[in-house]
C-alpha cells in the first residue's frame, strides 16, 4: 500500500519553538527538537507533517489516525524513517522532499 501527501510550508512559517503545546498531539519531542535546530524549520516541521498523513493512508488503520503514534526520525545520513508506537507492526519506507514552497512525503507499507 502506497500514501503521499503534500502540505503547504507556509502554514508552518508561524508555528514558533514556543507553541509546542498547541501541536504536542502532532509533533513529538524529538521531532519539534529536530525541526528547531535547521536553519528553516517550517520546512521540516511540514516535511514531518506530510509523512505522517502519508503514512496513515499507507497503512490504512483507524488506530493509525493519530499523529502521536508516528514518529519520524532520521539517521546520521539524513534518511526518514518511521516509528510506529502501536502493537501493530507494519514495515514502512518513508521519503520527504520540499521544493517551491511544498514539501511531499511518500510512505510505502512492505508486506
Amino acid at each position: 500500500m502506497i500514501g503521499i501527501d503534500i502540505a503547504d510550508i507556509k502554514r508552518f512559517k508561524k508555528i514558533k519553538q514556543e507553541d509546542f503545546s498547541l501541536w504536542e498531539k502532532v509533533f513529538t519531542d524529538s521531532e519539534w527538537e529536530y525541526c528547531f535546530n535547521k536553519p528553516n524549520p517550517s520546512q521540516h516541521l511540514a516535511g514531518i507533517f506530510a509523512s505522517k498523513e502519508a503514512v496513515m493512508k499507507a497503512v490504512g488503520s483507524d488506530i493509525m489516525k493519530r499523529y502521536d503514534l508516528i514518529e519520524v526520525t532520521h539517521d546520521g545520513n539524513g534518511k526518514p524513517n518511521v516509528v510506529l508506537k502501536t502493537k501493530e507492526i507494519h514495515k514502512l519506507e518513508i521519503s520527504i522532499s520540499h521544493d517551491g514552497g511544498l514539501a511531499i512525503a511518500v510512505a510505502i507499507k512492505i508486506k
